[in-house]
């Protein structure tokens, strides 16, 4: 017979919480709604963290796009050297042949060979750019990831075809008796990360204005035909009177094909206060295009 004096037996089966209000440490992991609404007020963090933190991201979908480039091209990798020789062989005879361009210290065809190639990579960066989120619509509604990774990942994949054709303009301005400046060691470098930046703000300020207003594209398409005859891409600076050659350099892109021309091909460089022109034009356009981004970041998924 049991000791009705002894310490009681356990209950069998669950014990029922206690009543009462759950301790604070319980929802200290608990996340809360997140409204889909862009942001208020004129700016927005950048947050350009996220793209360190995603550089894995960025690369898988960098490599994507310069897989499905070439997947079903009949010429290949080849297209990367075929379309800046027959370019620039282009703009030889229209503009050196029949209106009469000429360069000093140099052939006009690595002229053109290195123009030729730095808009191709303008133009096919803000195009694809402009068009990235519409084009990774379906991973957008689905997977959550940080969204400036998609159109951050569009500057990557054209740097291949630019490299090709940077060769190839090194390689004719050497057999034409051209050579590279001595300063080609810091101009290089220069021009590579201001032909960068000078894309950075068309491809966040489209992309993210092309989820909205989906007739923004083609619109893209056309200014920048515009803009290619006002940047010195077929015509050196020079050819500009001087008080209006300055205002050539608020566009970022004729600073870097000015470094990089002077660089690889030989042609006299841009003055230090033109290349300072065109990096702080550069660097203002980028941080308005990634504000544009980031404010209406939110509800690119609800409207895409």
């Amino acid at each position: 017979m049991s000791d009705p004096t002894g310490p009681a037996s356990a209950p069998a089966g669950p014990v029922p919480a206690p009543a009462g209000p759950a301790p604070a440490s319980a929802g200290r992991h608990q996340h809360g709604w997140v409204v889909n609404a862009p942001a208020k007020g004129w700016w927005a963090p950048l947050r350009l963290s996220q793209l360190w933190t995603s550089r894995e991201l960025v690369a898988f979908f960098a490599l994507r796009d310069l897989r499905v480039r070439y997947k079903q091209a009949f010429f290949g990798g080849a297209w990367a050297v075929v379309q800046p020789l027959i370019g620039a062989l282009a703009f030889t005879v229209l503009f050196h042949r029949v209106v009469g361009v000429d360069v000093e210290g140099g052939s006009y065809f690595a002229f053109a060979l290195v123009g030729y190639a730095v808009w191709g990579y303008v133009t096919s960066t803000v195009q694809n750019g402009a068009g990235s989120l519409l084009n990774n619509a379906d991973l957008i509604t689905k997977v959550s990831f940080p969204l400036i990774v998609a159109p951050a990942a569009t500057l990557l994949p054209p740097l291949v075809d630019l490299a090709v054709a940077l060769v190839l303009g090194t390689a004719v301005a050497l057999a034409t008796g051209s050579l590279p400046s001595a300063w080609a060691v810091v101009e290089l470098p220069l021009g590579l990360a201001l032909l960068v930046l000078a894309v950075v703000a068309p491809v966040a300020y489209f992309s993210a204005t092309v989820v909205k207003y989906r007739d923004v594209l083609p619109l893209v398409v056309f200014g920048l035909q515009f803009v290619l005859f006002v940047t010195p891409i077929a015509y050196p600076p020079e050819m500009v009177s001087e008080p209006w050659r300055l205002w050539l350099y608020l566009n970022p892109v004729a600073g870097a094909v000015g470094a990089l021309r002077a660089a690889l091909v030989g042609t006299s460089a841009p003055a230090a206060g033109e290349l300072a022109l065109s990096t702080a034009v550069g660097v203002l356009l980028g941080v308005v295009g990634l504000v544009r981004f980031r404010r209406g970041e939110r509800e690119f998924a609800d409207i895409v």
